[in-house]
C-alpha cells in the first residue's frame, strides 16, 4: 500500500491499489510525488506525457475513498477525552456532528466523564468531521476479551488518509503521556448487579488527600508483613525492578471485621497515587478478569487491584466460578506484568487451599486486632493533645488489648465523659487522664463480650446419643447387652 504518511506515492503501486486496468504501455514511467518548493520538477528522462498521465492516475487513486481504523489500548472514556483534547488543540473545538439513524438524525451526544476526584469533563462522543477532509470519524468502544477499548473509524478520500493517521500518531502519544487514569486510584464496577457486563464501565475517582495513613496503627510485626509485601513494592517499585525483584505479587489479607483490612487499602491507594501508581478498587471477585485487563492497560510503572471478601468466591468445593477466579491469577504473567494484586477475607480458614497456593498468593496476612503497645499509639492517635502530658498508658493497653481499633476509638470518647464525671461542676475538660481512660476501658468490656461471645464448640447430635445410652446405662442398669447393640450402631452411624 502507498505510503502516503510521508506524502510520496510510487506510480505502479498507485495503479495497483486503484484497481484500474490498463492496456500494456512500453514507456510508463515510475515516480515519486513530492510536495515540495513553488516548482513542478519532474525527473530526467519523463516526458510531459507520462507525467500527465501519472498526475491523471494519482487524481483517481486520491479520490477513491478509503477506511482507516485503529483500536487504542485505552479505556474507552480515556480515549474519548484524549481525542477531545487533541481536537481542540489542532482545529479550536471538537467538531461533533448528528449520526444519521433510522428514525433520523441522532445529534451529537455529549458525556460526562470524571477525570479527577470531584472533576467532571464533558467531552463528545460520536461522529466528527475534519475541517477541510472530506468524510467523517467515528468512535467508539472495542473489546478484546474482557478489555474494553477506544476505537477509532474514519471514511474518508485516499488524499486526506494522511491527516487521519497524523491525528491517530498525536491522540496515541496523548494517551500514552496524559491519561486521566495512570496514577489515579479509583473505584470500578464492570458487573452490574445482575452480574451482567456493563456496556461502557466508568471508573470513579477516590479521595486519597483525605487519608490519613497515621490512623494506621498495628502490631510491630504486622507492621512489618504490610510494609514488606505491600507497602514497598508499591512505593519502590522502580528499585524493585532495578534488583530484578518481580513487581507482580498477590497478597491475602485476612482477619475479623474491623481489623483494619479496609484501612490498609486506603493508605495503599494514597502510597499509589503518591508513587505515580494506579490502584483500582473492585467490589466482586468475578470482576477480577475485566481489572486485570484494564490494569494491564496503565500497569507502567505499576497497577495495584484491591477486592474485598474474596471468601465469598474461592469457598467450598471447587466450582467454575472458583476456577474462572483461579485461572485469571494463574495468567498474570511476572515477567510481563507489574501487576499487585490485593484480596481480603473475614475468615482464611474458609479459603480453599488451592487460592492458598504458591505463585497464587505470595504473602497471607493475618491482619489481628491490636496488642497493647498498639492501643497505646491508638491512643495517642485518637486522642492527639487532649491527653495530660506524660500520660503512661501502659495498664489502659493491656485492659484493651485485643480489642479492634473502633472500640478504642469509642474508649477514648467515654474517657472524656469519665474525665468530666472526676471534675467539679462547671469546669471544662481540659486533659484526660489515665485513670478515665482506664474506667472507659473497663465499662466497655461488659459490651465487647456482647458483640463476641465465647465460641463453643458445637456437639456432634450422634455424640449426644452415645451420651445419653450411657447415662441410661448407668442410671437404670438396663440389660448390658441392649445397650451394647444400640452404642454399636451408633458408632457405625459416626
Amino acid at each position: 500500500m502507498a505510503n502516503i504518511s510521508t506524502n510520496t506515492i510510487e506510480l505502479t503501486l498507485a495503479d495497483a491499489a486503484s484497481g484500474k486496468k490498463e492496456k500494456p504501455k512500453k514507456d510508463i514511467a515510475a515516480a515519486d510525488i513530492v510536495y515540495k518548493g513553488e516548482k513542478l520538477v519532474l525527473p530526467e528522462g519523463m516526458t510531459l506525457q507520462q507525467a500527465a498521465e501519472l498526475i491523471e492516475r494519482r487524481k483517481v487513486y486520491e479520490s477513491q475513498e478509503t477506511l482507516v481504523q485503529e483500536v487504542f489500548d485505552a479505556f474507552p472514556a480515556d480515549g474519548a477525552c484524549m481525542l477531545d483534547t487533541v481536537l481542540n488543540r489542532r482545529y479550536g473545538w471538537s467538531p461533533a456532528v448528528p449520526t444519521p439513524g433510522f428514525f433520523g438524525d441522532n445529534p451529537p451526544q455529549l458525556i460526562n466523564i470524571d477525570v479527577a476526584y470531584g472533576q467532571v469533563r464533558q467531552v463528545p462522543w460520536g461522529r466528527f468531521l475534519l475541517p477541510n477532509v472530506k468524510g467523517h470519524l467515528d468512535c467508539g468502544v472495542g473489546r478484546k476479551d474482557n478489555r474494553y477499548l477506544f476505537a477509532i473509524s474514519a471514511k474518508v478520500l485516499r488524499r486526506d488518509e494522511k491527516v487521519v493517521r497524523g491525528l491517530f500518531d498525536e491522540l496515541r502519544k496523548e494517551i500514552k503521556e496524559n491519561s486521566i487514569y495512570r496514577g489515579k486510584a479509583m473505584r470500578v464496577a464492570f458487573l452490574d448487579e445482575e452480574g451482567d457486563e456493563l456496556t461502557v464501565p466508568m471508573p470513579k475517582f477516590l479521595d486519597t488527600d483525605a487519608v490519613n495513613e497515621n490512623m494506621l496503627v498495628l502490631s510491630e510485626q504486622l507492621e512489618r508483613a504490610v510494609n514488606t509485601n505491600l507497602f514497598t513494592p508499591i512505593t519502590r517499585t522502580a528499585d524493585c525492578l532495578a534488583n530484578n525483584i518481580p513487581v507482580k505479587r498477590g497478597v491475602l489479607l485476612g482477619g475479623t471485621f474491623g481489623t483494619g483490612k479496609t484501612l490498609i487499602a486506603h493508605v495503599a491507594s494514597k502510597l499509589a497515587v503518591q508513587s505515580g501508581i494506579t490502584f483500582v478498587y473492585i467490589q466482586k471477585a468475578t470482576e477480577l478478569s475485566y481489572a486485570i485487563e484494564f490494569a494491564r492497560q496503565y500497569q507502567s510503572p505499576a497497577c495495584v487491584i484491591f477486592c474485598e471478601d474474596i471468601d465469598r468466591e474461592v469457598t467450598g468445593e471447587r466450582s467454575e466460578d472458583m476456577d474462572a477466579i483461579l485461572n485469571t491469577i494463574d495468567g498474570i504473567d511476572s515477567k510481563t506484568s507489574n501487576i499487585i494484586v490485593v484480596l481480603t477475607t473475614n475468615e482464611i480458614k474458609a479459603i480453599h487451599p488451592a487460592m492458598l497456593r504458591p505463585g497464587r498468593l505470595d504473602a497471607v496476612i493475618d491482619v489481628t486486632a491490636p496488642d497493647a503497645k498498639a492501643i497505646e499509639r491508638l491512643i495517642h492517635v485518637y486522642a492527639g493533645d487532649a491527653l495530660e502530658a506524660g500520660i503512661d498508658l501502659k495498664a489502659v493497653g493491656e485492659v484493651l488489648a485485643g480489642n479492634i481499633p473502633a472500640v478504642i476509638a469509642e474508649v477514648v470518647k467515654r474517657a472524656k465523659l469519665s474525665q468530666l464525671s472526676i471534675q467539679e461542676r462547671g469546669t471544662q475538660v481540659q486533659s484526660l487522664s489515665a485513670v478515665a481512660l482506664l474506667d472507659a476501658a473497663q465499662t466497655i468490656q461488659a459490651q465487647v463480650l456482647l458483640l463476641n461471645p465465647p465460641k463453643v464448640a458445637p456437639v456432634h447430635h450422634l455424640e449426644q446419643l452415645f451420651t445419653g445410652v450411657m447415662h441410661e446405662a448407668i442410671d437404670s442398669h438396663a440389660d448390658f447387652r441392649k445397650l451394647t447393640n444400640r452404642v454399636q450402631e451408633i458408632r457405625e452411624r459416626m
